[in-house]
């Protein structure tokens, strides 16, 4: 495969793979606290093969997204076990795989009397699990929960680096580094829960403006296969 080729089958792949989170991010535009996520495009030298064996290989575009940090706005719900994190942080879940981080605060009561995300997964304090019961908890400005005067627990709420966390859905993430920091003091609001950061009509604008993008190496991957084959042809005159 020729550098052009493998250079402009490797744009298109990008494309797709810009195309694949702009979708991603329209679906979760109405799910509480969900950051959008930015593809990261590969620039077009980085799709140049550097080896001839890169030469010999079909391009490979693995999807590389970033976070968008931009907080989501907060909405005032009334509700007690609605909770929003103000500034950087996560809410730490317990899964059977390991520890799960998410933002959004659409908490609840499960049948077990423990508080638990919209996921299922149970919401970690720092004691582990927190247990409601059926009381009626006031969330502190620092993530302590109180039942009437007595604190039960303080929520976990930890710092995580943005390109050690791999989304897996309904605003939860796993976080492959798995070194958390944890905030002694985070700001945490009862009653309140953040919005998404999606703005649907610009990931439409992206949309269009990606697959245009693609149309137009897939234009030139196919005009430059039949200036191939006119050569080929004119060379297989010119032997004769």
């Amino acid at each position: 495969m020729s550098e052009v080729l493998q250079s402009l089958a490797g744009a298109m792949q990008a494309d797709v793979a810009t195309l694949r989170t702009i979708s991603q991010n329209i679906a979760n535009s109405s799910v509480p606290a969900y950051r959008r996520q930015i593809a990261l495009t590969p620039s077009f030298e980085q799709l140049l093969p550097t080896s001839a064996a890169q030469l010999s290989q079909p391009p490979s575009v693995r999807d590389v997204v970033a976070i968008d940090r931009t907080a989501g706005t907060l909405k005032s719900t009334g509700e007690r076990l609605d909770l929003a994190i103000e500034g950087d942080g996560y809410f730490v879940l317990q899964s059977a795989q390991g520890p799960r981080l998410t933002r959004r605060g659409d908490f609840r009561v499960s049948a077990a009397g423990m508080l638990a995300a919209a996921s299922g997964e149970p919401v970690l304090g720092s004691r582990g699990p927190i247990e409601i019961g059926t009381g009626i908890p006031t969330v502190l400005g620092d993530g302590t929960v109180q039942i009437g005067d007595s604190v039960i627990d303080q929520l976990q709420v930890v710092q995580a680096p943005d390109a050690s966390l791999q989304y897996v859905g309904n605003a939860v993430y796993v976080a492959l580094d798995t070194d958390l920091t944890r905030l002694e003091q985070p700001s945490v609001r009862q009653g309140f829960l953040e919005a998404g950061n999606v703005t649907p009509v610009q990931e439409i604008v992206q949309m269009m403006e990606t697959m245009r993008h693609f149309e137009t190496a897939q234009r030139l991957l196919l005009g430059y296969d039949e200036l191939q084959q006119r050569a080929i042809s004119e060379l297989g005159r010119t032997d004769q």
